[in-house]
């Protein structure tokens, strides 16, 4: 992949959105917080189902490895972005992100009765599949759906709401899990799981309807079309390198942040529960700064910004007291969230519409592949005894990923293009 390298005629200019349709800054946010709502629902969905699902496979078989392993099988189609992303842009953004939805709900609803069948392999499968349900809404929503119906000249502050309304999502879906298994058992809980994703596809319904890709093509040709594009639209190679590098070292923290508060302070299931909604709260409060602060610089010094704060909050990860570990994870957390906010933005202003889902769906299978090769890498240090060394891994990515951020610039002339006229939040 090649990051600095001449641009070649035909790229596509990173500043230059896709065509707007007419309408009104009202019945655009109105429209907004339709999708965010509906995103949001879903969102609840996918944490409810990540307690829930090993949850209640370990108390029917007593298996951890395949509990586990129902964790695994939904984050693994997001390795296989690519695929998902040629489908989606073959259709109306609105209708994948239903139809991604209301399979995501089926399934669910029937790994109860493949349970109660001891199925446990056919639950596995199910799983895999949802998980690839589960790219296509996101990617819909992140990348197709919400530039389209947030007002164009607001996109930072409409990624800040978007993320910090979405994340709070994600702080409140473990506790909500949590009640509900303990009130109705683990096949209700499964069941009230799917119902939230069909709850989505009904919200998405009063959705205006999209465009219609005009041009059919064949599979293949719009697959590598979507690689080709990746690798020359301006910008796009380097932030994947980036945040690939990034996500290598810190992209478990959270999971492994478990695994040292369970068996190294000896800290109860509910505090270490605690902690992680701590941090999906840090990243709600980072993804709300994000369309806050810095909005006066360019883009890409803003995101060199967030990238610099992970880095130093990563520095507090290597602390020997476990409270100050904890307020390290939560500033990281709000380093990623608005990271997150800039570096959307920035995929919006730099992908053209009809390329948005394979793009982001390469971008995308490279960045979480560092982070499920980060579960490796901390998986392996948090079992060192010194914890300087614990994560160790974390802080030293991310300190190469801000090195290469603003090693990795180019000329001042191709920054600015980059960059472009700024337009910050009304």
């Amino acid at each position: 992949m090649s990051t600095t390298g001449p641009e070649r005629a035909e790229t596509a200019p990173a500043t230059a959105p896709a065509p707007e349709r007419p309408r009104s800054e009202e019945t655009s946010w109105r429209r907004f917080w339709l999708l965010t709502s509906a995103a949001s629902v879903s969102e609840l969905g996918d944490t409810f189902l990540q307690l829930a699902m090993p949850w209640t496979i370990l108390a029917g078989t007593g298996s951890p490895v395949l509990a586990t392993l129902s964790l695994g099988v939904q984050y693994l189609p997001f390795v296989a972005s690519p695929l998902v992303g040629t489908l989606i842009d073959g259709y109306e953004r609105r209708r994948v992100f239903m139809v991604a939805e209301i399979v995501q709900g089926v399934l669910i609803a029937l790994t109860p009765l493949l349970l109660t069948a001891h199925q446990v392999g056919l639950v596995l499968v199910v799983l895999l599949v949802a998980g690839c349900a589960t790219v296509a809404s996101n990617l819909t929503s992140d990348f197709g759906l919400l530039p389209a119906l947030a007002p164009a000249d607001r996109m930072t502050e409409a990624y800040s709401r978007y993320g910090a309304t979405t994340q709070l999502a994600r702080c409140a879906g473990p506790a909500i899990a949590g009640g509900v298994l303990a009130a109705v058992g683990g096949y209700w809980a499964l069941w009230i799981d799917a119902a939230t994703f069909l709850v989505t596809a009904l919200v998405a319904l009063a959705l205006p309807r999209g465009a219609k890709p005009s041009v059919e093509r064949g599979f293949l040709h719009l697959q590598l079309e979507g690689f080709r594009s990746f690798l020359r639209i301006r910008g796009v190679p380097r932030l994947t390198l980036v945040l690939s590098v990034y996500n290598l070292g810190a992209g478990a923290v959270p999971t492994v942040l478990l695994v040292l508060a369970s068996r190294t302070w000896g800290w109860s299931s509910g505090w270490a529960g605690a902690v992680l909604a701590a941090g999906a709260g840090g990243s709600a409060l980072g993804a709300w700064l994000g369309g806050r602060i810095w909005t006066a610089a360019p883009r890409e010094r803003r995101i060199g910004r967030w990238f610099t704060v992970c880095a130093v909050s990563c520095a507090a990860l290597l602390a020997p007291w476990p409270a100050v570990v904890v307020l390290g994870f939560c500033a990281l957390m709000a380093g990623e969230g608005g990271m997150n906010v800039t570096t959307n933005e920035y995929r919006f202003r730099a992908i053209p519409e009809e390329l948005a889902g394979r793009v982001n769906a390469v971008m995308r299978a490279f960045i979480l592949g560092g982070a499920a090769l980060s579960s490796l890498l901390l998986g392996w240090s948090v079992a060192l005894p010194e914890h300087l060394l614990r994560f160790s891994p974390a802080l030293l990515t991310s300190a190469v990923a801000v090195l290469l951020w603003f090693g990795l610039r180019g000329t001042p002339a191709t920054a600015a293009a980059r960059d472009g006229p700024h337009r910050p939040p009304g």
